[in-house]
């Protein structure tokens, strides 16, 4: 049996923000920041009008030290993805931390630099994979929101409900309803405005027993 739904998850934005008159959370998730900060968390929802992110900002990298919000109309959104890519150099730069630090555990500076140098590089290493979900616009900018390397799939998921939800909304604003039918006039009132133009001598009698005739042929 599933667990039921929590209601706060479609009735409020991350963070606790209220949602405009109208307006329905379509997808919502929430993702580690990083593999290293895995204690903070980036939550995103898509409503029906825009898509709304909500991530800590860091000092360091591991400090948080207060809290970015971003809105994206709906409208303006080109597509979404999942992007995966790897720091060669912050996983060189680690390896190299490493081996220094393994090098000064023997030294006479003592393990205190060693063991420094080694959480350095290990920190380094973790955080060279990266992943984060990247959404475009359609003025051709992209901004990323970078997530745990570890939450991949959860990313390429979350890109896919987002872009059906894009889609099919985007497919409900583009249906217009058909234009009504031009009403046909009422052919005695036709005929009326036809003798007034006939007596006031702006056509001429064929002119006038053509156009009747076309009039009474459509009773």
């Amino acid at each position: 049996m599933s667990a039921p739904i929590d209601p706060d998850i479609t009735s409020r934005l991350p963070g606790g923000g209220a949602l405009a008159p109208g307006e329905a959370v379509l997808v919502r998730d929430d993702f580690m920041l990083s593999t290293v900060v895995f204690y903070l968390h980036t939550e995103m929802a898509l409503t029906n009008r825009r898509l709304y992110a909500k991530r800590p900002n860091t000092l360091f990298g591991l400090i948080p030290v207060g809290t970015a919000r971003s809105n994206f109309p709906i409208e303006n959104i080109a597509g979404i993805n999942a992007a995966s890519r790897f720091n060669v150099i912050a996983a060189i730069l680690g390896g190299v931390a490493i081996l220094g630090g393994l090098g000064s555990l023997s030294s006479a500076r003592g393990p205190a630099l060693g063991i420094l140098l080694f959480v350095i590089g290990a920190i380094l290493i973790l955080a060279a994979p990266r992943q984060a979900i990247q959404v475009m616009n359609s003025g051709g900018g992209t901004i990323l929101f970078p997530v745990s390397v570890f939450e991949r799939s959860r990313t390429v998921d979350f890109a896919n409900r987002v872009s059906t939800a894009v889609a099919h909304t985007s497919g409900l604003r583009d249906v217009r309803p058909p234009a009504p039918a031009a009403a046909s006039p009422d052919p005695t009132e036709a005929l009326h405005q036809l003798n007034q133009l006939r007596e006031q001598r702006l056509i001429s009698e064929s002119e006038y027993d053509a156009k009747r005739t076309d009039i009474l042929g459509r009773l």
